[in-house]
């Protein structure tokens, strides 16, 4: 009697182990994939912010030498072209008279103001492609558990097979064992996270 509930537990709670650790495993691969995917897009706005920052930089420096050359024309007309973004930081930059004020600051481009809304949001994709993935090896990690306690319960389902065909003593030295394997996955079991 006591290999038959054995095998029977065991064989119900491989089932189920099998069937988490592949739920687990598809959850890691849509992880992955998300975390793929936001870095892309990371990618995508990063290389955004840096085309816009090379057009202001471009920007600028014909606004300095329209400047320079004392054409306030061509200096106005660059200066409505700033792009948003770009004119706040310029408006700064301007307001600490670098012309006149050694201790101005070097650029636009080191003021505050001169933050680009892409740059932020590469940033932002960044952080959440980095929490998508360590999810996914979160996941990875519990269908391993799931696989392990597969095997383990796998194992006591075949003692407990083997003592059956076993005379006393032998037969309940494997069910002892069946039920020591039994009770550790148990244990390990009921730790895990389940989908």
């Amino acid at each position: 009697m006591a290999s038959v509930v054995l095998i029977s537990v065991a064989a119900v709670l491989t089932a189920l182990c099998g069937y988490q650790s592949g739920r687990w495993s598809g959850h890691q691969a849509r992880q992955y994939n998300v975390a793929n995917a936001k870095r892309i897009a990371s990618a995508e706005a990063a290389d955004r912010a840096n085309v816009l920052t090379a057009i202001d930089v471009a920007l600028f420096l014909q606004y300095v030498d329209a400047v320079d050359a004392s054409n306030g024309k061509k200096a106005q007309f660059i200066f409505a072209r700033f792009r948003p973004e770009m004119r706040a930081a310029m408006e700064a930059w301007l307001a600490t008279k670098p012309r006149a004020n050694p201790k101005a600051p070097s650029s636009p481009f080191v003021m505050r103001q001169y933050s680009l809304a892409t740059r932020a949001q590469a940033s932002r994709l960044e952080t959440a492609a980095g929490a998508d993935f360590e999810e996914a090896q979160a996941a990875n990690q519990h269908a391993d558990d799931f696989l392990l306690l597969t095997v383990i319960f796998a194992g006591v389902s075949f003692l407990g097979g083997m003592s059956t065909k076993m005379m006393y003593p032998r037969h309940a030295i494997m069910i002892g064992i069946g039920m020591i394997g039994l009770l550790y996955g148990i244990v390990r079991l009921v730790e895990l996270p389940f989908l």
